[in-house]
């Protein structure tokens, strides 16, 4: 780590300047300032995934009987998100709404997988489909919200929200940083995730949730008895 300080100056003062100085991932990891991760967000989004041109969705208004949800990721299998994730799935309001899983991710065959896939309404893997076929799936199965598990994190695929598929799109849990993107339209997050003075640097309107933000999952396994301090070679006090 030594000249870590003289270089992460470097890079802030890169993203400060207008250039694509860091990824926003990683730039997390380097500055602490809201301000420089909207501007490090807002440079790589114009870059890398800026809103099309040509939206999928064109205003048109639905009328469902129940609200459609899908949830947008390359994480639906033996991955923590799946973990955390599995039992709100479960858990939603099927008389009020249809759930449906995107995933762009690997088939990898496990317990987690099948759980997840008989917790939607529907599932589709779409790992094979690009951008713009994905998102005209989306519009054509007339989806009300969006919401993106994944953000800026390994195999995002932000291009898929930035043709507009839905009404209202979210981001949620993979990615509690803004993204900096015009077509993302809420985030769902607590007030220590985003602190009232950091809410300024979002580029999101957010959607606060009581206590955390982060939902966890109550049925899933754990060891059948924990081990003792001793066991774990801890003093006693």
């Amino acid at each position: 780590w030594a000249g870590f300080d003289a270089a992460a100056a470097r890079v802030a003062a890169a993203v400060r300047a207008g250039r694509r100085g860091c990824v926003p991932f990683a730039f997390l990891a380097i500055s602490d300032s809201p301000a420089d991760q909207l501007a490090c967000a807002r440079i790589y989004v114009a870059d890398k995934c800026p809103p099309a041109a040509e939206q999928v969705w064109r205003g048109e208004r639905y009328d469902h009987a129940r609200i459609r949800v899908a949830y947008l990721s390359a994480d639906f299998y033996a991955h923590a998100t799946a973990y955390l994730m599995a039992g709100l799935f479960e858990r939603h309001d099927r008389a009020r709404f249809e759930t449906i899983g995107v995933s762009f991710g690997p088939d990898a065959k496990s317990e987690t997988r099948t759980r997840l896939m008989r917790a939607f309404d529907r599932f589709v893997d779409v790992r094979g489909q690009g951008d713009r076929d994905v998102a005209r799936l989306l519009r054509d199965m007339e989806i009300d919200i969006t919401i993106d598990l994944k953000g800026f994190t390994t195999d995002y695929r932000a291009e898929i929200l930035a043709l507009r598929p839905a009404p209202v799109q979210v981001s949620y849990l993979g990615y509690p940083g803004t993204m900096g993107a015009d077509y993302i339209d809420y985030i769902l997050a607590d007030r220590l995730v985003i602190p009232a003075a950091a809410r300024p640097s979002y580029s999101e309107r957010v959607v606060w949730l009581p206590d955390s933000f982060q939902v966890n999952d109550d049925a899933r396994r754990i060891a059948e008895g924990a081990p003792t301090r001793a066991d774990a070679r801890l003093p006693e006090s």
